[in-house]
């Protein structure tokens, strides 16, 4: 059959409050129409919500904190350049906005950063799997704000959500 690789990523929808909305960075793959989250491979030594951070920071050029875990998404694909089956897991973690610019993003990575309206941004995404983690953080942001924001233990990020979605 061939050789198997398997990989492990992580990725991040980031919340960014600006205003009354709440944003999110969506990406754009290099020489493709794919939109979908930022989400890399996991460095050596590195945990998954150390690899969400630094990858939201080299494709979509902004650093955030982690709030929590949205859940895990697999699948499979050929990699044409090193002629081998990729068998591919990545977390993916909900965050809060710290810092940043979208014109900062690693431009050898991605081709575009867009930043759009959470509840948008889920019929902008190409693959299923993904749409399905961008509902889970909406749902959450949902959840999150009807809990009064206590189930975010930095105050701060607490405070900015909360206004974000109030």
């Amino acid at each position: 059959m061939g050789k198997l690789r398997h990989e492990r990523s992580a990725g991040g929808v980031l919340l960014i409050p600006i205003g009354e909305r709440l944003l999110v960075p969506l990406i754009t793959v290099p020489g493709t129409e794919v939109v979908g989250l930022p989400k890399g491979r996991l460095e050596k030594g590195e945990t998954r919500a150390d690899a969400a951070i630094r990858e939201v920071r080299e494709e979509a050029g902004l650093t955030g904190m982690v709030i929590e875990t949205l859940g895990t998404i697999s699948y499979k694909f050929w990699a044409q350049s090193e002629k081998v089956r990729v068998s591919k897991s990545v977390e993916f973690f909900l965050m809060l906005y710290r810092a940043g610019s979208p014109s900062k993003f690693a431009d050898t990575e991605v081709d575009n950063v867009r930043l759009v309206p959470i509840e948008e941004a889920e019929a902008l995404i190409t693959h299923s799997g993904e749409q399905a983690i961008l509902r889970a953080a909406h749902r959450r942001v949902r959840d999150l704000s009807a809990d009064g924001w206590m189930a975010v233990s930095d105050r701060p990020a607490r405070a900015r959500l909360g206004a974000a979605v109030a």
